[in-house]
C-alpha cells in the first residue's frame, strides 16, 4: 500500500479523506487519523440529506448576523397606504405620524447535540489502524457508529431549529427549561390571534359545527386590515374532520332537500371549497421528532415524541417569509483550525474530541441560531378542537 502521509509540524500523520464517498460504501483503505480527521467531517456534516418536511428554511430565510444580541424594527401598524392630502398651490404639506414601529432584542441561543463511541468500538479502529489499514468489518463499524454520530448530531440540531420555529408560530412564544438553560421569548400575540373554538363550534363536531364560517370571520378580519391570509397549516388530523364535516359536504354537493347527507369529500374537493371561497392553500404538517428523557425507564432509554405542532391547531397565514431565522458562526468554528466548509446551513458546526478517563471519542455539533419574527402579528393559529 503505498504510503501517502503528510507529516505536520506536530509530527502528527494527516490525511483528508471523503467521508461522504466513505459513507456511501466505496473500498478506501485509511488509518484511524485519516477516518477522524476534522476537516472531512465538516465536509460530510455540511453534505447531509436536509430533511424537507422542514418548514423553517422556507418560513425563516436564513440571515447570518455577527452579534448574538440582535435588535430586530418591525412596523406593527397597518400595511393599507395612509392617503395624502389634496391641497390648494402655495400651502404646506402635512407630515404623517410613524406608527406601531416596535423594537424586539433577539439574544441568539446555543443549540448543541453529541455522541460519542465507547472504548471497546475505539480499540477496535486502533487495533486495525496499526496494521496500515482497516479490515471490512471495522470499516462498516466506523460507518455505521462513527459516521452516523455525525448524522446524529446534525439532525438533531435542525430538529431543534423546526421546534423553535414552529412553535414560534403556533405559540406566539417559545419557552424551554432544562437544567440551569431557559428561553422564555413571547410576541405577543393578540386574543383574535389565538381564539379558541367550544361547545358545538368545535371542528370535531362534525354534525353541528360551521368551519367555513370560522374561516371566513378570520380571513376577513385581516383583510380588513390589508393583510392576505393565504396559507393554512394544520394537521391531517383537522383536515379529514374538514372533509367529513356536514356542512362543508353540503356546500360543495348541494342540499336541496334541507336534509342531505352527502358524502366524505376528498382532499381535492376540500381544496376546491378552499379555492371557490379564496380561502387560504391547506398544507398538512404532521412533523415530529423525539427527546430523550433523563431518567431510565425500567433500566433503559427513554424517549418522548414531541409534536412541532400540536394536532389541534389550524394556523393561517401570509404569503412569503415571516421573518429571518438569525445565526451565527459558533465559537468552536472560529476557535478551530480547520478550513470550514460554507453552505446555507446556517452554520451547523461538527467537531471531535477525546477523554481518556474513561476512552471515550465524542462527536458533537453545534449552532448558534434563532429567528427573527417580523410578521408575528401577521399570524392566526386557532384552537379547533
Amino acid at each position: 500500500m503505498k504510503n501517502n502521509n503528510v507529516i505536520t509540524g506536530s509530527g502528527v500523520r494527516r490525511l483528508p479523506l471523503n467521508l461522504q464517498l466513505f459513507a456511501d460504501g466505496d473500498p478506501i483503505e485509511l488509518t484511524l487519523e485519516e477516518a477522524l480527521t476534522g476537516e472531512d467531517l465538516l465536509v460530510y456534516s455540511r453534505s447531509l440529506e436536509f430533511n424537507n418536511e422542514y418548514l423553517h428554511p422556507l418560513l425563516f430565510p436564513p440571515e447570518e448576523t455577527d452579534e448574538l444580541t440582535v435588535d430586530i424594527i418591525r412596523n406593527s401598524g397597518s400595511t393599507l397606504p395612509v392617503m395624502a392630502q389634496i391641497a390648494e398651490l402655495g400651502t404646506e404639506v402635512e407630515y404623517g405620524s410613524r406608527e406601531g414601529l416596535t423594537g424586539d432584542r433577539v439574544t441568539i441561543p446555543k443549540i448543541q447535540r453529541g455522541r460519542y463511541m465507547d472504548e471497546k468500538l475505539v480499540r477496535m479502529a486502533l487495533q486495525a489502524s496499526q496494521s496500515y489499514g482497516l479490515r471490512d468489518a471495522e470499516r462498516n463499524k466506523l460507518r455505521t457508529e462513527q459516521l452516523n454520530d455525525a448524522d446524529y448530531a446534525v439532525n438533531a440540531i435542525r430538529a431543534r431549529r423546526e421546534w423553535i420555529a414552529m412553535t414560534a408560530i403556533w405559540q406566539g412564544e417559545v419557552h424551554y427549561a432544562e437544567g440551569n438553560v431557559k428561553v422564555d421569548v413571547t410576541w405577543n400575540y393578540t386574543s383574535d390571534q389565538k381564539p379558541v373554538l367550544s361547545g358545538t363550534d368545535k371542528w370535531d363536531d362534525i354534525e353541528n359545527s360551521t368551519p367555513l364560517n370560522d374561516i371566513q370571520l378570520w380571513v376577513d378580519q385581516w383583510r380588513a386590515k390589508g393583510i392576505i391570509l393565504s396559507r393554512a397549516m394544520t394537521s391531517t388530523k383537522i383536515i379529514t374532520l374538514l372533509r367529513r364535516n356536514l356542512s362543508i359536504r353540503q356546500h360543495y354537493h348541494g342540499n336541496p332537500s334541507g336534509n342531505a347527507q352527502p358524502p366524505q369529500l376528498t382532499r381535492a374537493q376540500l381544496q376546491s371549497v378552499f379555492d371557490e371561497m379564496e380561502f387560504p392553500t391547506i398544507v398538512a404538517y404532521d412533523t415530529q421528532a423525539r427527546t430523550e428523557d433523563r431518567a431510565l425507564t425500567n433500566g433503559k432509554l427513554s424517549f418522548t415524541t414531541v409534536r412541532m405542532m400540536p394536532e389541534n391547531r389550524f394556523v393561517l397565514l401570509p404569503d412569503g417569509p415571516l421573518g429571518n431565522y438569525l445565526w451565527a458562526k459558533t465559537t468552536e468554528e472560529m476557535m478551530a483550525e480547520i478550513d470550514a466548509v460554507q453552505t446555507g446551513d446556517m452554520g451547523i458546526y461538527v467537531f471531535r474530541d477525546w477523554t481518556k478517563n474513561p476512552i471515550r471519542l465524542r462527536t458533537a455539533g453545534v449552532a448558534l441560531s434563532f429567528p427573527a419574527f417580523a410578521w408575528a402579528d401577521s399570524v392566526v393559529s386557532a384552537t379547533v378542537i
